[in-house]
């Protein structure tokens, strides 16, 4: 019985004191958020956690933009572009086109934290590109003495040993049917008894002393042009090879 009691007595006040405690409750939050309201400006909102948690977002969105995102460079300021691959780093890009990684940074006013995305334009240079000046090779001029068909032998017998005289003589005459100032070839290229190619071969030409095509229409500097070829190539006919003849 006395257990009963104590539970009805303790019951109902209990009940009176947490209704009064929530509607207590209630009222101070609609308070707070009619205080808090933009037409009332509140001097502790600008302290409240919410608040500050607003201000660090808008914070990190401002450094996204400005760090993470590749900056753009105008392309009047640039003179050569590198298209953005994949696992390419500013470090890596420097390096493949030989360029210090802060000139790179630099054009694209990044550091090295900011992101390079796929198909992002890289400005690698920023000098302009150099101007190409082809200088075409002077005409060359054919003599108008010509060596003789059995001067031409003559020359190419002497030059070559005997052994591979009478190949020489067949290409000589499939190349240029034994006439010293034949020119042929794309762009006329391919010059004298033996069709030399000049432009190909011009660096070691200077060693036998020609240091011009038109020397190559000589029948006796052309002879010795092929018979050094011949040599270069392991003794072998490989320069003038063709589908059907090749010794």
């Amino acid at each position: 019985m006395l257990n009963q009691l104590v539970k009805k007595l303790v019951r109902k006040p209990t009940n009176k004191l947490v209704n009064k405690f929530w509607r207590g409750a209630r009222a101070a939050e609609w308070g707070a958020l009619l205080r808090r309201c933009p037409g009332k400006p509140d001097r502790g909102f600008k302290s409240h956690p919410l608040r500050q948690l607003v201000l660090l977002c808008t914070m990190c969105s401002v450094l996204s933009i400005n760090v993470f995102l590749p900056t753009s460079v105008q392309a009047d300021a640039c003179s050569s572009f590198h298209k953005a691959k994949a696992n390419d780093s500013w470090t890596r890009i420097a390096a493949r086109f030989d360029v210090s990684l802060k000139k790179v940074l630099t054009l694209n006013n990044a550091r090295q934290s900011t992101k390079i995305m796929i198909g992002d334009q890289i400005c690698i240079s920023d000098a302009p590109p150099p101007t190409t000046t082809t200088t075409s090779q002077p005409p060359i001029v054919v003599p108008k003495t010509t060596t003789k068909r059995n001067e031409v032998i003559a020359i190419i017998r002497e030059i070559w040993p005997d052994e591979y005289e009478e190949n020489a003589l067949f290409v000589a005459q499939r190349e240029s049917n034994l006439l010293p100032n034949v020119i042929g070839g794309t762009n006329n290229c391919c010059i004298g008894l033996f069709q030399m190619f000049y432009s190909v071969h011009k660096a070691w030409l200077v060693d036998i002393g020609i240091t011009e095509s038109s020397q190559l229409l000589d029948a006796r500097l052309n002879t010795l042009a092929a018979f050094t070829l011949f040599k270069r190539n392991g003794k072998s006919w490989k320069p003038w090879w063709t589908s059907s003849w090749r010794p």
